[in-house]
């Protein structure tokens, strides 16, 4: 990958991005992968979002760029999308906390 960030290295992104916090909300759904359909639909979420990381890195991305972002960003778009579609609670001790752990883990991976 060159220097520059490509938007399609963006796009491939998010979808990795999407596709991980997607699987992870799905797998509520799957009843411990005992329903067929929804399961389908996680292990094929997650697939689309492993293929797509392996094409970052196949295009010269960084692994110890990408783990690290997507250690920051997938549990935060995971809560959020926890707390809006299930229903979960979320007290801003466990926000503050996992983004004060996001921060350190993105400060952690420019060091």
């Amino acid at each position: 990958m060159t220097a520059a960030l490509s938007l399609r290295a963006i796009v491939l992104f998010v979808i990795v991005v999407a596709g991980q916090i997607g699987g992870s909300v799905l797998l509520a759904r799957t009843a411990g992968f005992t329903s067929p359909g929804w399961s389908l639909l996680c292990a094929a979420v997650y697939a689309v979002s492993l293929y797509c990381l392996a094409l970052l890195l196949h295009e010269g991305a960084a692994l110890s760029l990408l783990m690290p972002l997507m250690a920051a960003v997938v549990p935060m778009g995971a809560i959020l999308l926890a707390v809006v579609l299930l229903g979960e609670g979320a007290s801003w001790a466990r926000l503050g906390l996992l983004t004060l752990s996001c921060a350190v883990v993105a400060m952690a991976s420019r060091v």
